[in-house]
């Protein structure tokens, strides 16, 4: 099974003149479903501080159901 939340959630975005932003992932195999990446940010600054990473949900945030090919 798979959500139609993000496209529902950017025609409710789309109002307020914003959307969500989806990654760009080299390797996707067609036909598989876009996933929302988790954007974080870095605590501490400075040289030799380790930089911030980006999450890959496993499942949509919105309504739970887990992305086809998510790792378990």
């Amino acid at each position: 099974m798979t959500c139609t939340c993000i496209e529902t959630v950017n025609e409710k975005l789309a109002e307020r003149n914003t959307r969500l932003t989806l990654p760009l992932v080299f390797g996707r195999k067609p036909g598989e479903p876009e996933r929302l990446m988790i954007v974080t940010e870095q605590i501490e600054t400075g040289r030799g501080k380790a930089k911030a990473v980006g999450m890959f949900a496993t499942c949509c945030p919105f309504c739970g159901v887990k992305y086809e090919g998510a790792a378990a």
